[in-house]
């Protein structure tokens, strides 16, 4: 009994080491350095003032993969390795944030202990032109906006930006109109009730739609709408987005009103 009880506890000790020694699984946003810090791969989607709106740019990100962080008091360094500010801070940048590994996990996420933010380069800011091209469909025909209280959003034909991106988009626009904002397409609107069967009008929103082809060079062309009903729509066919010092922008080849 004594000798079964002597290696009962030896047994314990040896699994106690070996679950005390184990390392921490590593990060899926990246490599883990040597103190078990957490790098997440991201692009900057919105600043506003020391809070920036993070979309996650690994390869396995989706929707969901979107972070909002405070860097007021954070490390940030150039690509050169230099000092850098938060005013430095654009749009579309590709950043590190290295941080603790801790995950708040709210929408859009948060990151717990953020020791640095590393700038990488300037990416493209497209998702900041779909904005523009969203708050300009806002503005025209204005009476197909009364009475709304949700902004649908069909990105599915949208090429150019990441899964994402799409939702780091739509919480932008969200905030921006303080409405409900969700991706949805015209079928799963109608399939879930939002749009009257007999009426074919969305009573409480409107549906955004853009589909894009891809980037050549500097440029693209795509197809923008706002959808309200059969007869209340209107569209930016046939735009040309182009690239240049100043960033993207847009015209627009033609306009539909139904």
């Amino acid at each position: 009994m004594k000798r079964f009880s002597m290696m009962l506890l030896i047994l314990i000790i040896a699994v106690s080491v070996v679950s005390c020694s184990q390392k921490p699984e590593e990060s899926r946003f990246g490599d883990s350095t040597d103190n078990f810090e957490a790098i997440l791969n991201a692009k900057i989607m919105d600043i506003d003032g020391a809070t920036i709106l993070l979309a996650s740019m690994a390869e396995d990100a989706g929707p969901t993969d979107i972070y909002q962080v405070n860097v007021e008091n954070t490390d940030i360094k150039a690509a050169d390795g230099s000092d850098a500010f938060v005013a430095d801070l654009k749009r579309g940048m590709l950043v590190d944030i290295v941080f603790d590994g801790t995950i708040m996990e709210s929408f859009p996420m948060q990151l717990g202990n953020i020791e640095k933010l590393i700038i990488k380069s300037q990416g493209e800011d497209i998702a900041g032109l779909y904005k523009k091209v969203i708050d300009d469909l806002f503005q025209v025909d204005p009476g197909l906006n009364d009475n709304i209280s949700i902004l649908a959003f069909d990105f599915t034909k949208v090429t150019n930006i990441t899964e994402a991106e799409k939702s780091a988009l739509i919480y932008i626009i969200g905030n921006t109109y303080k409405t409900e904002a969700f991706a949805a397409t015209y079928d799963e609107l109608y399939e879930q009730g939002y749009i009257d069967k007999d009426k074919l009008y969305f009573e409480k929103g409107l549906l955004f739609s853009i589909e894009d082809t891809a980037i050549i060079n500097t440029s693209f062309i795509f197809n923008a709408s706002k959808w309200r009903s059969g007869l209340g729509a209107y569209f930016f066919n046939d735009c040309t987005a182009t690239k240049t010092e100043d960033g993207w922008s847009y015209t627009i080849g033609a306009e539909i009103i139904s």
